[in-house]
């Protein structure tokens, strides 16, 4: 049977052990941070915000005070038993979206325990607090990067829609820094303003629904319709659109750059979209090392020579009014293969 000096010096060593642990877990919850938005980020994921913390000294002491159903202590082993002193929240924009980040990071971390606060409501028909908590630890083998310091660090994230945030935070606002107890009219309030934003997040996702059924429909369309045949006027719309920050090119360039386009096959618009979707434009400006930014047409010529190679030289040479062209091309190209023995002068 514990005593309340036990129980107040149990408290007194967890907060002891907790600030001389803090500074590594202010570590862990950053680099969790990074962890955690890299998966979403890579995954391309739709969410609003990740947001990560390390328990205050003061949440951390109410807790420990927690008392259990038969009035033992709820953590009577300490620290051991708190999952929270790091912890994340993902934040999205819709509810469909928060499934599909707790499968991200269910590949990233291994997942111990799982409380689905929404269900919880629902089952109970009641209205109030909505959102999934996750308990993750931090595994020993496919560490993300930054993470390895921390291995066997547990960690709570929160998920929940952008809507369901606003309510909760809000919410702990008035109930925990109010003065005095908080008026039944005011609990009335909350409630309606749950149900209020559980419609609200249904009706999102509804119009997410069907506003990717009409682009799916437009889409369709298109495909349907005749494609454009490539001209200098539909490439030089085409690149206006496509590389905003490079400098328009003199109308004649385009005209001899759709020639090049055509001479190796590309005769369309959607034909030319589909080779230009592949071009990296800084990798080409790196290695070209423009003195000027370059026009639209040189940095899309520079990229077809790097994407066809000597075929490309082959192909196009004899089109140019330069008689030089094919020299000035094997030079360009050696340099795009990381020859710096090529020049990377724009009349080149």
């Amino acid at each position: 049977m514990f005593t309340s000096s036990s129980h107040e010096g149990l408290v007194g060593r967890c907060l002891a052990e907790f600030a001389a642990l803090r500074p590594s877990l202010l570590g862990a919850s950053a680099a969790l941070h990074e962890a955690v938005t890299a998966r979403l980020t890579d995954d391309g994921l739709n969410y609003h915000v990740v947001q990560h913390r390390v328990k205050d000294a003061g949440s951390l002491e109410r807790k420990l005070r927690r008392m259990g159903p038969d009035g033992s202590q709820k953590y009577g082993n300490g620290l051991a038993e708190i999952d929270d002193l790091v912890g994340l929240r993902v934040i999205t924009y819709l509810e469909d979206d928060i499934s599909r980040a707790m499968t991200a990071l269910r590949g990233t971390f291994q997942q111990l325990e799982h409380v689905d606060k929404t269900f919880e409501q629902k089952s109970k028909g009641e209205f109030g607090y909505s959102g999934q908590h996750l308990v993750f630890q931090i595994g020993d083998t496919k560490v993300p990067a930054g993470c390895r310091p921390y291995a066997g660090l547990r960690f709570e994230v929160q998920f929940r829609t952008i809507l369901q945030h606003a309510w909760a935070e809000f919410e702990h606002d008035v109930r925990y820094k109010g003065a005095g107890p908080v008026p039944p009219e005011v609990k009335r309030a909350f409630t309606l303003a749950s149900g209020l934003i559980e419609l609200a997040d249904r009706e999102f996702s509804a119009i997410n629904a069907l506003v990717a059924a009409q682009r799916a429909a437009d889409q369709a369309a298109v495909a349907a319709e005749p494609d454009d045949e490539l001209t200098a006027a539909v490439l030089q719309d085409l690149l206006e659109q496509a590389l905003p920050e490079y400098p328009r090119s003199k109308t004649e360039h385009y005209e001899w750059l759709n020639s090049y386009l055509v001479a190796n096959g590309v005769t369309t618009k959607s034909g030319a979209v589909d080779v230009l979707r592949d071009a990296d434009w800084h990798f080409i400006a790196e290695r070209m090392e423009y003195k000027f930014p370059a026009g639209q047409v040189r940095i899309v010529d520079d990229f077809l020579l790097e994407y066809w190679g000597e075929d490309y030289i082959t192909r196009t040479a004899h089109l140019s009014t330069d008689p030089n062209r094919a020299d000035k091309l094997r030079r360009r190209l050696a340099r795009l293969h990381g020859n710096r023995s090529g020049s990377a002068s724009l009349a080149s």
